[in-house]
């Protein structure tokens, strides 16, 4: 299903909010510089990141580490990079890194959560998100991910309510409607599945992953027009629909048998691999 992004931080934004502690590194005018040459090369590493140079983002930030530190947010964004690479072990030294500078770095926790979740340690993940909400009780994306925990072990209706939190501060969150309308999926409450991912859509007009979900719960209730049409669009938009389907149910037979339907041939021939 849906893939959350990490948060990406502002330097001058973070340094105001977040007062370091330099008692490590030496003061005066060259100890300034060095973090402000640090902060640059941070800055390029994101930009990189950005533009899908992952293999540079890693070696400027690295480079901001080895002249700070004690940078807690350059670790930090070192270990989104290396989360967005699938390296979720290396990316957990990362986040781990900059919660022992920073202890109280709520976004580290939350992204550290997001890495345990998708190495499938959904115990330390619920934790880190529990921690981040701790520390920031005003922050949606750790009840949004701690939603997505919940998913994963089927504690749907633990996860609609933390759904419900992130869009309650956080009213135009797409991804939270569309993770709720998976867990009413996920409960055969299929008509507000749609509702929210209806309204994912409309904030986010793009959103593949809402299309497809969209679609096979228009399946599941034999609308075949308009699951047809939003599984196309899914298409469209880069989502590989076999494979998700595949994902989500063995075979064809399968989706049949547990939802009481018979896929229409065009339908049917649009989910089974050509040979």
């Amino acid at each position: 299903m849906n893939t959350i992004k990490e948060a990406e931080f502002d330097y001058q934004t973070y340094m105001k909010e977040h007062a370091p502690d330099f008692g490590e590194i030496h003061r005066g005018p060259e100890a300034r510089q060095k973090r402000r040459e640090a902060a640059i090369l941070n800055n390029h590493g994101l930009d990189f990141r950005d533009a899908g140079d992952y293999d540079r983002a890693i070696e400027l930030i690295t480079m901001a580490i080895e002249i700070n530190p004690n940078y807690a947010l350059a670790y930090n964004n070192r270990g989104i990079v290396r989360h967005d690479m699938g390296n979720y072990h290396r990316a957990i030294e990362d986040y781990s890194k900059a919660i022992q500078l920073k202890p109280g770095f709520a976004q580290a926790y939350n992204n550290r959560g997001n890495a345990y979740r998708n190495h499938g340690e959904i115990e330390n993940a619920i934790e880190d998100f529990s921690k981040a909400i701790q520390l920031n009780p005003d922050y949606a994306e750790p009840y949004n991910n701690r939603g997505t925990a919940y998913l994963r072990i089927g504690e749907y209706d633990r996860a609609i309510v933390d759904f419900n939190k992130a869009l309650d501060l956080e009213s135009k969150l797409p991804k939270a409607f569309s993770n709720r309308g998976v867990a009413y999926a996920k409960k055969r409450e299929f008509e507000r599945a749609i509702v929210d991912y209806t309204k994912a859509i409309q904030l986010k007009p793009d959103y593949a992953d809402a299309y497809y979900n969209r679609g096979e719960v228009q399946l599941q209730l034999g609308e075949w027009e308009k699951a047809k049409a939003d599984l196309m669009t899914a298409e469209n938009l880069g989502i590989n629909i076999i494979t998700a389907f595949r994902n989500d149910y063995e075979s064809i037979p399968v989706f049949e048998e547990e939802n009481g339907v018979k896929l229409t041939p065009d339908i049917a021939a649009m989910l089974t691999p050509s040979k």
